[in-house]
């Protein structure tokens, strides 16, 4: 019992984030070195918040999950080589490979995929989101087990796609006083097609082939690299100069320069990313939907689309991104400053100040947090933009009485189901937790949801997510805002850069080298 999404035919999406980088020898003296140079900086390394793009795209090579999806966007088996779900959909039968090693040499067994999944349970964030509806898993030997739902969940066995399995005696030999997770911040306890060799926080992590990997078809460079680099100039040049075969994060002017030229090639990649403000729904000014509908009434999509995005990218339409299954047939956002200033009359709103919460290392999220300022200034809102970490944003989510007034963020599905994504964001047991972003509760949202969860059949499924989405679109839960184009620019020697379900940009560890 499964069910997934598929990419629609639409334009590709992109993040822009930042790091910082270095040199190293031209691609002609490397012959079985890759190197990635890459604006997307983890702030931790811990698979556990691998929901951030950053951690996921950096941490993915040294680990493998319970089940995966391939390019069509199918359950497949990864760890797990069979699995049944029951008749009720509140537990799932596992039975795990036997000849998986970790890096240390170890065993992978069952107990370490019960440690795995106990652990981000307790601990209750990033990639925990998914597995919520989690109670327990009990081991019956090294390659079998069971893991019990709380309740009723048909898209519980997507989210093992997500689980990141951990060496349980070495992070527990590490765990200190936090689970391991200041050690995990910087080292790693994985079984994947490669090892971590180094790792210089914020500049570079270099991981080596791992020759006692199950599978000989991940894997193809020796040595793997990324570099990280705060500036597209910087992944511009030195891509040219080959210091580097692979870049990702410039921005659409520097990628434009590749367009045709010998001996490089741009891959767009599809992927379901979407920028959003999601607005505290629960208390405060923003919790008046007339303020809400003015503020997204208030935004210059257009703007956004053709001077940020320079036009690589669609304008949001939903709650979902328009790649994504099973979203909403509704006009594109649209700005209306008139009716906005309208709505806040009827609200009787007058020198209103509100704080935005966001990520200015992104670039198009300080884009959009300077041009939502300006906007909202035309209707007489004052914004103040606060910066804040990607864990901190989280965090704040997660504490009592912190939730962001607004927040600017992208969010994804991070598994090929949108009723798992709709969940764990609308849902009102989520708020609080970290994931539920709009602290948003409707009785309604969740009945349909509980029901979405429980329905094994993938069109009765999707038209209740449609419901589902009609009613959070009403209520003016978020701004929906836009979709921008991922790029990968390589040298043409390189391959294998190519749509991945489970990771929103790439998948390295299957990167080949021609």
């Amino acid at each position: 019992m499964h069910r997934s999404l598929h990419v629609l035919p639409v334009a590709a999406l992109a993040l822009a984030l930042t790091a910082c980088g270095g040199g190293s020898a031209p691609a002609s003296a490397r012959t079985d070195t890759l190197i990635v140079g890459t604006s997307a900086k983890p702030q931790t390394l811990d698979p556990l918040l691998a929901s951030d793009v950053q951690t996921d795209f950096t941490a993915a090579p040294a680990y493998d999950t319970i089940l995966g999806y391939d390019r069509e966007d199918r359950l497949v088996p990864l760890l797990a080589t069979e699995w049944k779900v029951s008749a009720d959909a509140t537990s799932i039968d596992l039975t795990l490979r036997s000849d998986v090693k970790f890096h240390d040499g170890s065993p992978l067994t069952a107990d370490d995929v019960v440690y795995t999944l106990d652990r981000t349970a307790e601990l209750g964030l990033g990639t925990a989101s998914l597995i919520a509806d989690y109670a327990s898993a009990e081991a019956a030997d090294a390659t079998h087990l069971t893991i019990r739902l709380k309740k009723p969940n048909s898209s519980f066995a997507g989210a093992l796609s997500r689980v990141y399995v951990l060496n349980a005696k070495l992070v527990e030999a590490n765990a200190g006083t936090d689970h391991g997770q200041s050690w995990l911040a910087t080292h790693e306890a994985g079984s994947g097609a490669y090892a971590m060799s180094s790792y210089a926080s914020g500049q570079q992590i270099e991981f080596t082939k791992f020759d006692g990997y199950f599978d000989p078809s991940r894997g193809d460079a020796g040595t793997l690299v990324y570099r990280y680099m705060g500036e597209s100039a910087t992944i511009r040049d030195e891509l040219r100069s080959g210091s580097i075969d692979v870049g990702y994060g410039m921005n659409q002017t520097d990628i434009a320069t590749f367009e045709g030229a010998p001996g490089f090639t741009t891959t767009p990649v599809p992927s379901p990313l979407q920028l959003y403000v999601f607005f505290d729904n629960s208390e405060g000014p923003t919790a008046d939907i007339r303020v809400r509908k003015a503020i997204r009434l208030a935004y210059d999509y257009q703007g956004h689309l053709d001077g940020i995005l320079k036009g690589s990218g669609v304008l949001a339409n939903g709650p979902l991104a328009k790649t994504v299954a099973c979203g909403l047939e509704r006009p594109d956002s649209v700005q209306n400053v008139a009716e906005a200033k309208s709505l806040l009359a009827e609200a009787g709103v007058k020198d209103l100040s509100l704080t935005l919460s966001y990520q200015p290392v992104i670039p198009e999220h300080a884009a959009a947090a300077t041009l939502l300022q300006s906007n909202l200034r035309d209707i007489g809102i004052d914004l103040k933009l606060k910066s804040v970490t990607y864990p901190e944003f989280i965090k704040s989510l997660s504490t009592k009485g912190e939730a962001p007034q607004l927040g600017l963020m992208y969010d994804f599905p991070l598994y090929p189901d949108p009723t798992a994504m709709l969940y764990r964001v609308y849902e009102s047991g989520f708020v609080g937790t970290g994931s539920n972003y709009g602290s948003y509760a409707n009785p309604k949202v969740d009945a349909l949801l509980d029901k979405a969860l429980k329905e094994p059949d993938p069109e009765k499924a999707c038209a209740i997510d449609k419901d589902i989405q009609e009613i959070i679109d009403d209520d003016a839960v978020s701004v929906n805002i836009a979709s921008s184009q991922i790029r990968f620019v390589h040298r043409s020697e390189v391959g294998g850069i190519a749509y991945t379900p489970t990771h929103i940009l790439n998948d390295a560890a299957a990167f080949t080298l021609d």
